[in-house]
């Protein structure tokens, strides 16, 4: 299948989870369009990749407060619910199945933004030449988690997912060329997982730190500096008598870079794209240098590295899709077709009449935009809280007994009404950053072969790091991974700008996330490929047969100096925000200055055990 801008014109590939697109004067969000979204794959996620325009349209309403004249009168619906949970990703899976287990005959209304949960661990389905291929829209890279990992642990064992995956070999062209098993490590943190063609204009050097960047066509102080920060494994000390973290937390990373490791500013070219696209989505120049430790990164993190051993890192087909829906089978069995394997828990299709069944003590409410939440009262004695919220283009209502606010704080703090002072200036001080996720499917691969190299890595134009990965299989899915045939190029692409305010940077690249059509970062997409790979052969007209863009708005949290110990005496925001008030609890990944899946459950977990306060 070749995908052309026509077939959007035309409406072939338009998604159909635009519901808030349909609303009726003066209600309808105006603004994005489905082309703009773009080709969403095929199967249950096809109208659900990443942020798209209904997502945009509804958000920005919140923002713009096209609500605020129907809110009072939305239509109260159902029984007042035991817990209402706002946002289905990993932190509202959690809280919801939490509370389920301490209270399994409470009643739980899980209500989700996107036409199906997950928030950003959610997958790609493409096919190519009948060829099925499946790759990650967010959230990825996983290991099986040990005793040491603390919940994540309890929950892989608990789910009952498996410790033993097979993944594809690669057939025998290519046996000398490595491939990761995921699409994060081998950016940094273990280049040797994969064989790596690093892009310098029209050269490609392959591997370019095995010989201590001797090939690479680099002047000698750049080399130096990045050798120095790329070969760094002791941290220096702080100034006597103060904690190491706080004191990281102090400073941004570049000026540890710069005024720590004495090192020049050309190294910001080699860590911004590692920094934005490995956990916060903008520069060195404007992150906590305790967040770069906490990243793993060179100087903070010493000898410690990312603090585990990279080579266990794995990606399951959707990335780390499959871990959510495993919590969404264990919260709802009937959610997902089919037993409780792998095969079916990672590719068996929803299905969506379990979703929202009255009779169910668990609903899952999807395309639902929560627009409001407050108090029926004060904080202090309220008999329950209201929650507003947009659906099928109407604003409906529901009471709950407790409520998560499992979303993302951006919109937290628009959503809750009543918030109080304290919470509306902590969560002032939380920025985030955008990420687009490209999955592109391959007819081949063969001018990659050709290098030598599984994965790309370049520093000027659109993205800066792409790979085929080793693939997963499991019965039904076993995808080739060889040259001739088929396969996926997923690119993580940040919009760092070193040296650039934080909220101006991130402000900035949101810009350019929402202000670009689909038609346009195809085009770029296309003529990044070329560039680097059209005198190996590859020519993306033929090469190229489908592209899903997933856009995340706020996809990491951005932390400034201060954000994780606090500044002048203040408490750190985040801590500010877990305290919750009233019936209203706080659960979401951002919480732990560090987005991921773990993190994630631990936040959502509190604020879903929390709530039980407010059930008898």
């Amino acid at each position: 299948m070749y995908i052309t801008r026509r077939d959007f014109v035309n409406g072939v590939l338009v998604g159909t989870g635009a519901s808030l697109l349909g609303m009726p004067a003066p209600l309808r969000a105006q603004g994005l369009t489905d082309a703009w979204t773009g080709y969403g794959g095929i199967g249950d996620y096809a109208d659900s990749n990443g942020n798209t325009a209904a997502v945009v349209n509804a958000a920005h309403g919140i923002r713009d407060g096209r609500y605020e004249p129907y809110i009072a009168s939305a239509r109260l619906v159902d029984d007042r619910y035991d817990l209402v949970v706002v946002g289905g990703g990993f932190a509202g899976l959690a809280a919801a199945y939490e509370f389920k287990k301490a209270r399994p005959q409470r009643t739980v209304l899980l209500l989700d933004n996107h036409p199906v949960p997950g928030g950003e661990a959610k997958q790609n389905v493409i096919e190519v030449d009948g060829v099925t291929l499946i790759g990650p829209q967010g959230s990825n890279a996983t290991l099986i988690p040990g005793p040491a990992f603390g919940l994540a642990h309890d929950y892989w064992n608990e789910l009952g997912i498996p410790k033993t995956f097979d993944f594809v070999e690669p057939s025998v062209s290519v046996a000398d060329i490595r491939f990761a098993r995921d699409n994060y490590e081998s950016m940094f943190w273990d280049e040797d997982l994969a064989s790596v063609g690093w892009f310098f204009g029209r050269t490609c050097v392959r591997d370019p730190f095995a010989d201590s960047l001797a090939r690479v066509p680099l002047d000698e102080a750049t080399k130096r500096d990045w050798l120095a920060w790329h070969n760094t494994n002791s941290p220096v000390a702080p100034p006597s008598g103060i904690d190491a973290d706080r004191w990281l937390d102090t400073m941004t990373y570049g000026e540890y870079i710069t005024n720590v490791m004495k090192l020049g500013t050309s190294v910001f070219a080699l860590v911004d794209p590692l920094v934005a696209t490995g956990d916060y989505g903008v520069s060195c120049t404007a992150i906590s240098a305790y967040a770069a430790k906490l990243l793993g990164l060179p100087g903070p993190a010493g000898t410690q590295g990312i603090g585990y051993d990279e080579r266990l890192i794995f990606s399951f087909p959707g990335g780390n899709t499959t871990i959510a829906r495993y919590i969404l089978k264990a919260l709802l069995p009937g959610a997902i077709a089919g037993s409780a394997t792998l095969a079916d828990i990672a590719g068996a299709p929803f299905d969506f009449t379990v979703f929202d069944r009255p009779s169910s003590k668990v609903r899952i409410r999807a395309a639902s935009t929560a627009v409001a939440v407050r108090h029926a009262g004060t904080p202090t004695n309220s008999s329950h809280a209201d929650v507003v919220y947009a659906r099928n283009g109407m604003l409906e209502r529901v009471e709950a007994q407790a409520v998560v606010m499992a979303g993302g704080g951006w919109v937290n703090k628009h959503v809750v009404r009543d918030l109080p002072v304290e919470f509306a200036q902590a969560y002032a001080q939380f920025h985030h950053g955008p990420i687009l996720v490209a999955n592109v499917g391959l007819r081949n691969w063969r001018a990659m072969a050709s290098l030598g190299v599984s994965a790309l890595r370049w520093f000027d134009g659109l993205g800066f790091f792409a790979n085929i990965r080793r693939p997963m299989s499991y019965d039904g899915y076993r995808p080739p991974l060889d040259p001739e045939q088929p396969a996926l190029l997923t690119l993580y692409i940040g919009f760092p700008q070193a040296g650039v305010p934080l909220i101006e940077q991130a402000t900035q690249g949101r810009m350019r996330l929402f202000t670009t059509s689909y038609a346009q970062f195809e085009s770029e997409l296309r003529e990044q490929l070329q560039r680097l790979l059209g005198s190996s052969g590859f020519d993306h007209r033929r090469d190229v047969a489908a592209i899903v863009l997933n856009r995340w708005g706020h996809a990491y949290i951005a932390p400034p100096p201060g954000f994780y110990f606090g500044t002048n005496g203040a408490p750190a925001p985040p801590d500010v925000i877990r305290r919750g008030f009233g019936r209203i609890s706080f659960g979401h990944s951002e919480l732990s200055g560090r987005q991921n899946w773990p993190h994630a459950i631990a936040e959502g977990k509190r604020a879903g055990l929390a709530a039980l306060a407010h059930v008898s």
